[in-house]
């Protein structure tokens, strides 16, 4: 939290962009399956604005990579119909600010961390349907998985590239 606190503004006003976003959409995925473009998209353009005015167009090409690392496999799998474009845009919003915190390693961390909140996150809700006795659930609401994901890599969990 103390690196929070000491970092500049701009990046602060981007983090905190970010994990309004997330729990705006935890919420709105859990309630209705859906993660809303007025949440995304705000965020993306509120974020970008800080990458760029804290550190111009290079911290702005570090951060486009972040998003590429970030949302690049998620838009492949939403073209397939596996995921949402709502869990794509969630994505890519993380990606801006982990690209421009300590570049598309980073990205590929937080990448990382939201596949295995994804996956832990699919076991339980099986095993709670079977628990139940009710049918295996046809999805999951992912903006869970990605919020935990992107919290635990910015704020817990070890860089891992």
């Amino acid at each position: 939290m103390d690196e929070f606190l000491a970092a500049p503004l701009q990046g602060r006003i981007a983090l905190a962009a970010l994990v309004c976003a997330l729990a705006v959409s935890v919420v709105t995925d859990l309630r209705e399956r859906r993660i809303l473009n007025a949440v995304t998209y705000p965020a993306m353009l509120v974020s970008a604005a800080s990458v760029v005015w804290l550190g111009g167009i290079a911290l702005f090409a570090q951060s486009a990579l972040g998003v590429l690392v970030c949302a690049g496999p998620f838009a492949a799998a939403s073209f397939f119909g596996w995921i949402g474009a709502g869990d794509v845009k969630l994505m890519a919003v993380a990606g801006i600010v982990s690209g421009a915190m300590a570049g598309w390693p980073f990205s590929l961390t937080i990448l990382f961390w939201v596949v295995i909140a994804g996956g832990l996150q699919a076991a339980l809700w099986l095993v709670a349907a079977k628990v139940r006795g009710r049918e295996r659930p046809k999805g999951v609401p992912y903006g869970v998985a990605i919020a935990a994901g992107t919290l635990w890599g910015l704020f817990g969990g070890p860089s891992l590239f």
